[in-house]
């Protein structure tokens, strides 16, 4: 079980509207807030924190940051 970073209430209460999920039980649950597919494997540790921050998985991340390996 992973723990979502901490953020503002309206930080997080525009996220969950925008995504329709709840970011901190989202990634409690080790899914992804953008494709809701399982969160287990990362690159790296620097991959391992956005998680926290993000909740995008590995292949979100590697999607929106321009990133072409496959875990």
């Amino acid at each position: 079980m992973a723990e979502a970073s901490p953020k503002a209430y309206g930080i997080d209460a525009a996220l969950g509207a925008m995504a329709g999920k709840d970011r901190v039980e989202t990634i409690a649950d080790n899914r992804c807030m953008t494709c809701n597919n399982a969160a287990h494997q990362f690159r790296d540790e620097l991959s391992r924190k956005e998680y926290t921050i993000s909740g995008m998985c590995q292949r979100c991340q590697d999607n929106f940051f321009g990133v072409k390996e496959d875990v």
